[in-house]
């Protein structure tokens, strides 16, 4: 009883976690559309989407393998051993992210002022996850703390936004705000581990480092391709010069499918280290490996069509009962847009069982690397495509055919092998 009570706290704080951070995004985004208009308000999500592949450099390969590292190191040495590598990650990133900034100081040259100051805003949203470290939390089965910090910084965040903005705020005050709390939030975190937990904090040398980032360059690599064909739509949207109203209704849809994927994202991560544990016998990628993680993916894609249909049934009693949604503008197109993208999201999630959570540890981590930026550049190459013939309907759709040829790609191996 212990252990399950045990397990469901940390389902419950990473279910609190990702809530969190996806809840955020869906109320202050249609709120700030609502509040800037289109034209201010496409300014400030090209930005963000910018931000957003600074995050996934900055998070390198180390919320995959950084996790295998931690449960192993703890298990051998507890806390002190567990130290060592939390350094190595934590100062990986830092060399990351002054790096990134320096690229973003020297774009200033060349970017209209308003959307520099908000992009280099946006850069508080990565350094605040290098702090949070929430994958160590998790490694160490121990989610809960960073989950009250997590909601009580979101709320913050929440209500300095709707209580501090107006229609003539500048644009750049709404990532100081997101950013500034989130970072407040990271801080918070990092003294829980060392004050709570008794981290401690070890001096690694340059040498050390850049073995780290050479060990992680395969899933580095593969979370870049991710980010082509899940993160660069709105970039593709704006290079079209499509309309304002299109990307910002874009936008808020693709809020919405985030806070959809991080619904199921808690049982993703819960699994996860059950993957590990299931493949211990297997070495390579076989259809008996298939088998094991399908066992553990299937009740994530049941409950994934369970949370989808209470969506629909909720839009369709309630899309014309408050007077928000009734007036809200191109409601009907955001509503088209978010299902046919929430498709990609079913085969999101098996990809991650398949191809993060198993190829990775199928010593395939090569392989995985090498069909993400197959399919990553493919999918670009058809949102270029298709956006030019469909506006936004065909980033939608290249966004679904990204998922479905990883998909396609992962299996393969399994069945190959």
């Amino acid at each position: 009883m212990t252990l399950l009570r045990k397990n469901l706290t940390n389902i419950a704080s990473l279910a609190c976690i990702q809530g969190a951070n996806a809840v955020l995004p869906i109320f202050i985004f249609p709120y700030v559309l609502h509040l800037f208009g289109s034209a201010k308000y496409a300014d400030l999500v090209v930005s963000e989407a910018i931000s957003l592949i600074i995050l996934a450099i900055v998070l390198f390969s180390f919320e995959v393998n950084g996790v295998s590292r931690v449960v192993s190191s703890y298990s051998r040495g507890g806390i002190a051993l567990a130290s060592h590598v939390y350094c190595e990650i934590f100062f990986s990133r830092v060399l990351i992210w002054l790096a990134c900034l320096g690229c973003v100081l020297l774009s200033g040259l060349f970017l209209q002022t308003q959307f520099f100051f908000s992009l280099l805003c946006w850069m508080l949203v990565p350094l605040s996850f290098i702090f949070q470290s929430t994958y160590f939390y998790q490694s160490i089965e121990n989610n809960l703390p960073v989950a009250i910090v997590t909601l009580i910084s979101r709320l913050m965040c929440c209500l300095a936004v709707f209580f501090l903005l107006s229609p003539e705020t500048p644009v750049y005050v709404v990532p100081l705000i997101v950013g500034g709390c989130y970072l407040a939030g990271g801080i918070a975190s990092s003294i829980y581990l060392r004050k709570v937990l008794g981290l401690q904090y070890v001096s690694v040398s340059f040498a050390r480092l850049w073995e780290c980032l050479l060990e992680g360059k395969e899933i580095f690599s593969g979370n870049i391709a991710v980010v082509l064909f899940r993160d660069s739509n709105l970039l593709v949207l704006s290079l079209f010069s499509v309309s304002p109203v299109a990307i910002a209704s874009y936008s808020v849809v693709e809020k919405f499918i985030k806070a959809f994927q991080a619904l199921i994202r808690p049982l993703n991560q819960f699994f996860f280290t059950r993957t590990i544990h299931a493949l211990r016998d297997e070495v390579v990628p076989r259809p008996a490996a298939l088998v094991k993680v399908m066992k553990l993916t299937w009740i994530q894609l049941l409950v994934l069509a369970t949370i989808l249909s209470g969506f629909i049934i909720l839009w369709l009693l309630f899309n014309d009962y408050f007077e928000f949604l009734r007036s809200y503008p191109n409601k009907n197109l955001m509503a088209g847009l978010f299902l046919l993208m929430s498709i990609g999201v079913f085969f999101g999630v098996a990809n991650f069982m398949l191809g993060t959570a198993g190829l990775n540890n199928l010593n395939s981590k090569k392989y995985y690397a090498a069909i993400l930026i197959v399919t990553g550049v493919t999918s670009v190459s058809i949102c270029l495509t298709l956006t030019s013939l469909w506006g936004v309907y065909g980033a939608a759709t290249s966004f679904v055919l990204g998922e479905l040829i990883l998909f396609a790609l992962i299996v393969t191996k399994y069945l190959k092998s």
